[in-house]
């Protein structure tokens, strides 16, 4: 007879024990508040180096992000794609090690995962865009922008806790 930390041949498992599901959202939620902060300084840094006078100094990079000077709307766009990706694959990655670490074995091989994590990804970027067009005609941007946040993380880990890191049925 086996527990949960060992397979049916005795040997240990990746992962051990399953953690409990509001603990794996609490996970889910501190890696995405971490990838806010990656999004910010990428997207704050380009605009910086496409601003044609690059300073290379990340603070005054980031005060300069957040004052009503206005960069092109093309500078606007490449730097948040860009830092979109970056946040992603950061997030992408400390899921994988640390939020949705195996207890078994993923169903998905790495490369797929990765593909499924962008996936939905968008698929919440998407949800988070609805909310805050929506809630433009009420509330001010911020709020709209906060419950987009929060309906785009349900559907972040729900899609990638049942598809991207799904784990392998166990043989009976």
């Amino acid at each position: 007879m086996s527990d949960a930390t060992t397979t049916a041949t005795g040997a240990p498992v990746p992962g051990g024990r399953p953690l409990p599901f509001l603990a794996k959202y609490g996970r889910f939620v501190l890696v995405g508040l971490t990838g806010v902060g990656v999004n910010l300084v990428v997207f704050a840094a380009l605009l910086d180096l496409l601003s044609g006078r690059p300073t290379l100094d990340l603070y005054g990079s980031l005060l300069r992000s957040a004052s009503t000077a206005r960069p092109s709307a093309v500078a606007n766009f490449v730097a948040s794609a860009v830092a979109f990706v970056g946040a992603t694959l950061w997030n992408f990655t400390w899921n994988n090690l640390w939020t949705f670490r195996p207890v078994v074995r993923h169903r998905h091989p790495f490369n797929r995962r990765l593909g499924l994590y962008f996936g939905i990804s968008l698929g919440s970027l998407a949800v988070n865009e609805v909310v805050l067009f929506a809630a433009s005609f009420v509330l001010a941007p911020l709020y709209g922008q906060a419950i987009g946040i929060a309906l785009g993380s349900l559907v972040g880990f729900a899609g990638n806790h049942r598809v991207t890191f799904a784990e392998a049925a166990l043989a009976p």
